[in-house]
C-alpha cells in the first residue's frame, strides 16, 4: 500500500492546530484573571469603613505556594499610583487583607473614586496583576442624591430638589463663564460633595491647623489630583469656587508647574478687594490667622481681575499658556506683559512703577469721538462684541472690545489699519506739570482758616453776651432764660 505524503499546507496546518490547543490549555489553567503561571483569583472584595479608608480582601489559589500579594492603588484619573503590602500567610490557597488608609499623609476626600488592582507572586515566580477595579469612597451616614451641572457631579443630601434644581440652573452659567475664560473644556468631569452643616463638613475636612478648625476659617477644600471638592451647604459661591479649582488646575494639563496660591485663589473667587494684604510675592502659599486669611483672598481676586480687565481676557490666555509650557509665574508675567510679580504688585496698587521693557497696554475703555492711535502693530481681542457679550454676569459686559499693541517688528496684520490715515503725535513720556497748582493742595489751608475764623466769632460772641448780661443787670432786668449758663 503506498504511503501518502502529507503536502507542505496540510503539514502548516496541523503545526498550527497542535499549538493553538497547547496555548488553549495554558489559559485554561491559568484563570480568567491569570497574566502568568497557574495563580486563579477566586474573588476580591471592598469595603468603604468612613472615615478610616477602605478595606480590599483577596481570595487566591495556586499550584505551588503563593508568597507576596502587593496591592496598587489611587485616586482615579492621578499619574501616582501608590502601593502596600497585603497580610496573608503564605500557601497554596491565600485570603490576603489591606487597608487603603484615609490618613492626613494620604488623605481620600469624600467621594473619590479609588482604583486599585493586586500584583500576586508565587514560590516559582509566576506573577499575576489582576484587573483594575473601582471603588467611591463616600460617607455613609447620609443618603446620597446627584445632579449633573455641565462638566459637575453634584452629590448632596437632605435637600428638596426644587431647591437644587433653582441651584443649578444659575451654577451651570457660573461654570460655563468659566469654562469660556479659561478657553478648556474639561476631558473628564468632576465631582463636587456638599454637607448641610459645618459640624459635618468640618469632620471630614484635612487638618489645616487647630485655630483654623476653631474659628472655621474654610467652608471648602478642593482636590485637584482626586477630581473633587468638598463644600459646606448648598452655597453657590462656594461650588464655583472650588470648581474653578478643578477646572483650572485642569486648564492648565501636566507640564505646568506649581501655580502661585494667589493666582489659583485668584481665579477662584474673582470679586473686588474690600482689604489690604501682603506683597504678591510673600502669598506663594496661603497662611496667616483667621483674621488674615480673607484677605489673602480679596487680594488675589483683585490681582486676577485687574489683568483680566485692563489687560483682556486674550492677554491672560497667554500667560496661561505660558504656565501650560512649564514655565514659572514670573517668566509667564515677563513673556504676556512686560512686567515681574513686583511690578504686577505696585501696577495693581496704583504706585509709580520703572518703564517695562515691551509692556501690554491696558485694553481701551473709551476714546474721543473719531480719535484713534496708530499702534505699529494691532491685534483685536477677538471677534467684534466678543468682550460684551460673554455669558450671563460678566464683569466685562458693556465694555466695547478694544486693541492691544504688540511692540515687535513685524508688519501690521491684516484687518488692523485704523479708521484715520494720519498717525496722531505720540504722547510726552511724562505728563507736563500744572503751572498753577491744584486748589486741593491747600486743603490743609482753607481747613485752618475755616477754624480760625469760628474761633474769632466764637470769642467775639462770648464777649458780646457778656457786655449784653452786665447792661441788662444794671438797668434792663433780669431774664429767667439766661440762667445756668456759664460765661
Amino acid at each position: 500500500m503506498p504511503v501518502v505524503k502529507p503536502s507542505v499546507p496540510a503539514l502548516r496546518l496541523l503545526l498550527l492546530a497542535v499549538a493553538l490547543t497547547a496555548v488553549s490549555v495554558v489559559f485554561a489553567q491559568s484563570g480568567v484573571h491569570a497574566a502568568g503561571g497557574a495563580i486563579q483569583v477566586l474573588e476580591m472584595r471592598h469595603q468603604v469603613n468612613f472615615p478610616d479608608g477602605v478595606g480590599l480582601t483577596l481570595f487566591a489559589e495556586s499550584d505551588t505556594d503563593i508568597v507576596e500579594v502587593r496591592v496598587y492603588f489611587r485616586a482615579a484619573g492621578s499619574r501616582k499610583w501608590g502601593y502596600a503590602y497585603a497580610d496573608f500567610q503564605p500557601g497554596s490557597l491565600i485570603a490576603a487583607t489591606r487597608s487603603i488608609p484615609a490618613s492626613e499623609a494620604a488623605y481620600l476626600a469624600p467621594g473619590v473614586d479609588v482604583e486599585y488592582f493586586y500584583q500576586i507572586q508565587d514560590a516559582h515566580g509566576a506573577v499575576l496583576k489582576t484587573e483594575r477595579s473601582t471603588v467611591e469612597y463616600l460617607d455613609d451616614r447620609f443618603d446620597w442624591r446627584r445632579v449633573n451641572i455641565g462638566p459637575l457631579e453634584l452629590v448632596y443630601h437632605d435637600i428638596r430638589d426644587e431647591r437644587v434644581a433653582d441651584a443649578a440652573r444659575a451654577l451651570n452659567r457660573d461654570l460655563q463663564r468659566v469654562v469660556a475664560l479659561l478657553q478648556h473644556e474639561p476631558s473628564d468631569g468632576f465631582k463636587g460633595v456638599i454637607y448641610n452643616s459645618y459640624a459635618d463638613a468640618n469632620a471630614v475636612f484635612p487638618v489645616q491647623s487647630q485655630t483654623t478648625t476653631d474659628h472655621g476659617t474654610f467652608a471648602g477644600y478642593a482636590f485637584p489630583e482626586q477630581g473633587v471638592f468638598v463644600g459646606q451647604g448648598l452655597d453657590r459661591r462656594i461650588i464655583v469656587h472650588e470648581s474653578t479649582h478643578l477646572l483650572f488646575r485642569d486648564a492648565l494639563g501636566e507640564k505646568a508647574l506649581d501655580t502661585p496660591a494667589w493666582l489659583d485663589e485668584g481665579i477662584a473667587t474673582y470679586s473686588d478687594l474690600y482689604g489690604r494684604t501682603s506683597p504678591l510675592r510673600g502669598m506663594n502659599r496661603v497662611s496667616g490667622t483667621p483674621r488674615t486669611i480673607p484677605l489673602f483672598y480679596q487680594k488675589s481676586v483683585s490681582v486676577v481681575a485687574y489683568l483680566i480687565e485692563e489687560y483682556g481676557e486674550d492677554n491672560f490666555r497667554r500667560m496661561l499658556d505660558e504656565l501650560r509650557a512649564g514655565r514659572v509665574i514670573e517668566d509667564a508675567l515677563l513673556n504676556v506683559y512686560g512686567f515681574d510679580v513686583d511690578g504686577l504688585d505696585r501696577r495693581w496698587a496704583g504706585l509709580p512703577v520703572e518703564p517695562a521693557a515691551t509692556p501690554v497696554p491696558a485694553v481701551s475703555r473709551s476714546a474721543p469721538p473719531g480719535q484713534e492711535s496708530e499702534p505699529s502693530a494691532t491685534v483685536p481681542l477677538g471677534p467684534p462684541g466678543k468682550l460684551g457679550e460673554n455669558s450671563e454676569g460678566s464683569p466685562l459686559d458693556g465694555i466695547p472690545p478694544g486693541p492691544v499693541t504688540v511692540q515687535n517688528d513685524a508688519p501690521p496684520l491684516s484687518g488692523a489699519t485704523p479708521a484715520s490715515p494720519r498717525r496722531q503725535p505720540a504722547p510726552p513720556p511724562q505728563q507736563q506739570q500744572r503751572e498753577e497748582p491744584s486748589p486741593f493742595v491747600f486743603i490743609d489751608v482753607w481747613v485752618l482758616s475755616g477754624v480760625a475764623l469760628l474761633a474769632v466769632a466764637a470769642v467775639g460772641f462770648r464777649f458780646a453776651y457778656a457786655r449784653l448780661r452786665r447792661n441788662r443787670r444794671a438797668g434792663y432786668g433780669d431774664s429767667a432764660d439766661w440762667d445756668g449758663w456759664d460765661c
